[in-house]
C-alpha cells in the first residue's frame, strides 16, 4: 500500500523521479505491557522525505507468560530502586529470541532475505525512572545479539536520543502516526483505547512544518482499568470482559461516576508503559463493598472512560478551525460494545473510522511506526517532537548496530546518499 508523502504532494513526484529502487525495512514492537509482539515489513519506494510507502507484510503474536511474569518482576525490581543484573540480562536475552522469531518469519512471509532488508527497527518499553540525574533509561533490546544471528543492521533505544536532549523519551510514535495516517485534505484526530486512551491530533498536511501542530495527549486508563477489575471482580477466573458482555448487564451508576470524576488529576504525563489504572481502582473496589453490583462498576467504569475520551476530542474539534477533524479509532477497546456505543454517543454520533479501513493491517500499528522511526534514522530525518517530548532540539532517533558487512556497508552507502536537511536553530526548536 502506498501512503501521501511525509511533506508534501511535490517532494512526493522528486522522490518517485529519483529512485525506482525499494528500500526495505522492518520494524519489531513489544507492547508497553510486554506481552505481545507487532512486526512489520515496509518498503520505500525513492528516496527523499517524499517517498511513497508501501506496507508488505505484518506479523503480530503473544510473548509466552513466563517472559512476561519475569518482565513484570523486573519493573517492580525497578521500582524498589532495585536492577538485578541476572534478571535484566534473563529478560533481555528471551526477548531477544522472540524477536529474532519475528524477524525471521517476518522476511520468509515477505519473500524477501536478509540481504535484501536495509535496517530493522527495534522498539521496547525499556526501563526508566526518575533520579536526581534525570531519567535513567536502559532499552531491554540485545541488538549486537540480532544483528549477529540475523545478519542485518539492527536500529534500536528510540527515546535514548530524545532523554539524551533533556526530553521524556516520548511519546515516540506521534509523528510516525502523522505520516502514516495524515491527510491533504483534512485534519484528523486518533484515538487510541489501548490499555491507555490517548488522543493524538494529526494536522492537515498543508506545508512543510504541518507536523509540529501535531498534539498528543493521555487521557485516562482504559484497558489496563477494565482488566484489572474483571480480575478482581470475577475472583481471578478471567481478566477480560469479552465484548464487553458484563458491562453492557449493567446500569451506570451516578455517584460512582462522579467519583471517577473527582480523582482525575489536573495533568496526565506521558507514560511509556501507559497511565496507572490504581486511584480508580480504589474508588471501584469501595463501591464493590457497599454492594454495587459487578456490571453496573464495569457500566460505570466504561462509561466513564468514554465521556473522558470524547470530552478532549471534541475540545480538540472546537478549537481545530474552519475544517472539522475526521475521528479516527484504534485499539482492542473498539471490541467492547458499550465502551464503543457511549463513545459515539459522547461524539454526538459522529462517525469513528477504524484505521484498518485506511489500509492499516489490525493490531500491527507499532510494528510500523516502529519500522517508520528507523527509516526516518536511516535518512536523516528527525523522529522526535520536542513540544511534546520537551526535548531541547530535534534529532533523528535511534542507535544503529551493524550487521553483517556486506549490508553494513550498503546501508552506510544508502546514508551516505542520503542528505541530512540543514536546520536553523529556530526551526529546530
Amino acid at each position: 500500500m502506498a501512503f501521501p508523502s511525509l511533506f508534501s504532494r511535490d517532494s512526493q513526484r522528486t522522490a518517485r523521479k529519483t529512485s525506482n529502487a525499494v528500500r526495505w525495512i522492518a520494524g519489531v514492537s513489544v507492547t508497553a505491557s510486554c506481552q505481545r509482539i507487532e512486526s512489520a515489513m515496509i518498503g520505500i519506494h525513492g528516496r527523499g522525505s517524499g517517498a511513497p510507502v508501501e506496507i508488505r507484510k505484518t506479523i503480530a503474536f503473544d510473548i509466552p507468560r513466563e517472559i512476561v511474569d519475569s518482565f513484570n518482576e523486573l519493573q517492580s525490581a525497578l521500582q524498589r530502586q532495585e536492577l538485578p543484573a541476572s534478571l535484566t540480562l534473563h529478560v533481555a536475552k528471551e526477548l531477544a529470541c522472540i524477536e529474532e522469531e519475528a524477524i525471521l518469519e517476518l522476511i520468509s512471509e515477505s519473500k524477501l532475505t536478509a540481504n535484501d532488508v536495509l535496517a530493522v527497527g527495534i522498539h521496547d518499553p525499556g526501563l526508566r525512572t526518575m533520579t536526581s540525574h534525570g531519567i535513567f533509561y536502559q532499552g531491554l533490546c540485545d541488538a549486537a545479539y540480532l544483528a549477529e544471528q540475523t545478519s542485518m543492521n539492527i536500529v534500536d533505544a528510540f527515546p535514548a536520543q530524545d532523554i539524551a536532549l533533556r526530553g521524556n523519551g516520548g511519546p515516540t510514535f506521534t509523528l510516525p502516526s502523522w505520516i502514516f495516517l495524515k491527510s491533504e485534505m483534512k485534519p484528523r484526530i486518533l484515538i487510541d483505547l489501548g490499555r491507555t486512551a490517548r488522543l493524538t491530533f494529526l494536522p492537515q498536511a498543508e506545508s512543510p512544518f504541518s507536523h509540529q501542530k501535531i498534539q498528543h495527549i493521555e487521557v485516562c486508563p482504559c484497558g489496563s482499568l477494565i482488566d484489572t477489575l474483571v480480575w478482581q471482580l470475577t475472583g481471578g477466573k478471567t481478566a477480560v470482559d469479552t465484548g464487553g458482555r458484563a458491562a453492557v448487564q449493567g446500569c451506570q451508576n451516578a455517584p460512582l461516576i462522579s467519583a471517577l470524576r473527582a480523582a482525575v488529576p489536573t495533568t496526565e504525563n506521558w507514560s511509556p508503559t501507559g497511565l496507572k489504572p490504581d486511584r480508580y481502582i480504589k474508588i471501584a473496589d469501595r463501591a464493590a463493598q457497599d454492594g454495587l453490583s459487578h456490571q453496573d462498576i464495569l457500566c460505570s467504569v466504561s462509561c466513564f472512560i468514554a465521556e473522558r475520551v470524547a470530552g478532549q476530542a471534541l475540545d480538540w474539534i472546537k478549537n481545530a478551525g474552519y475544517v472539522e477533524p475526521e475521528l479516527l479509532i484504534q485499539g482492542s477497546g473498539q471490541k467492547h460494545g458499550l465502551l464503543m456505543n457511549s463513545l459515539i454517543s459522547h461524539l454526538d454520533k459522529r462517525t469513528l473510522l477504524p484505521i484498518v479501513q485506511l489500509g492499516i493491517p489490525v493490531d500491527t500499528f507499532d510494528g510500523l511506526c516502529t519500522a517508520m522511526l528507523a527509516l526516518l534514522a536511516v535518512d536523516h530525518i528527525p523522529g522526535n517532537l520536542p513540544h511534546l517530548t520537551g526535548s531541547e532540539t530535534v534529532k533523528p532517533l535511534g542507535r544503529i548496530t551493524q550487521g553483517s558487512m556486506s549490508n553494513w556497508h550498503r546501508l552506510l552507502c544508502e546514508m551516505a546518499a542520503t542528505k541530512p536537511a540543514s536546520r536553523s536553530l529556530r526551526s529546530a526548536g
